[in-house]
């Protein structure tokens, strides 16, 4: 089985391939990248024509690698997906949506981003799943550069602090960056904290595994 990954940055790389090679070190992982995409929605503020086509020719290219299905990694470009699953046979998943199904059984939910676009497209999501949710959002916008600087324990220390602050407000802290992963570790909180990675890769071995599933049916019968 092959899945292929879309994203917009590198610093989702390490988190996304550790979760599948913890649950099924057997499938082969497609990357598909363009580093200018995040820089271009932080510009544009939203999804423009030229960052759609750009990141349709990474769909094209990963539905031509014969994918199994497509995983985007960069939550920020998750409501492109609505546009371009109808152009192919092959399933796209946003990069979070396992994470916000568990988040949806809670009633007061937190979100952290780094990118200050982020929010948006998750805040949608749920919303149109559950559109009475009570959501909190804490942004510093851009801090994910500083992942690009080698400046990681700067960057650490500062989610380190949203999160801080979220606590105690919320009945769930969401952190919406793959690149923040490792930090739901360095902290204690008072209510779960839930990322993105290994979920997502769970979602994908159950779609995975459920279209490889043979198609039940009566049997043994004949007509004659």
């Amino acid at each position: 089985m092959k899945v292929a990954l879309i994203h917009a940055t590198t610093t989702a790389l390490k988190p996304i391939e550790k979760a599948f090679q913890k649950a099924a070190p057997e499938i082969e992982l497609l990357h598909f990248m363009d580093t200018n995409l995040l820089s271009m929605m932080e510009r544009s503020g939203g999804l423009t024509p030229e960052i759609i086509r750009r990141f349709s020719a990474l769909v094209n290219l990963a539905a031509e690698s014969e994918a199994n299905c497509i995983q985007l990694t960069c939550s920020a470009f998750n409501n492109i997906t609505s546009i371009l699953q109808p152009m192919h046979a092959v399933k796209l998943f946003r990069s979070d949506e396992a994470m916000l199904d568990e988040a949806l059984a809670y009633e007061r939910i937190g979100l952290i981003s780094t990118v200050k676009e982020t929010p948006v497209a998750l805040m949608s999501y749920l919303r149109e799943k559950k559109p009475d949710c009570n959501i909190e959002s804490l942004v510093d916008p851009g801090i994910i550069h500083l992942l690009f600087k080698g400046r990681n324990d700067e960057h650490d220390e500062r989610v380190r602090n949203m999160i801080q602050q979220m606590d105690g407000i919320v009945d769930v802290i969401i952190l919406s960056q793959y690149s923040m992963d490792h930090i739901a570790h360095q902290v204690q909180t008072s209510v779960p904290i839930l990322t993105a990675p290994q979920a997502t890769v769970n979602r994908c071995i159950s779609y995975l595994r459920k279209a490889q599933a043979p198609c039940s049916g009566p049997t043994g019968i004949r007509r004659v």
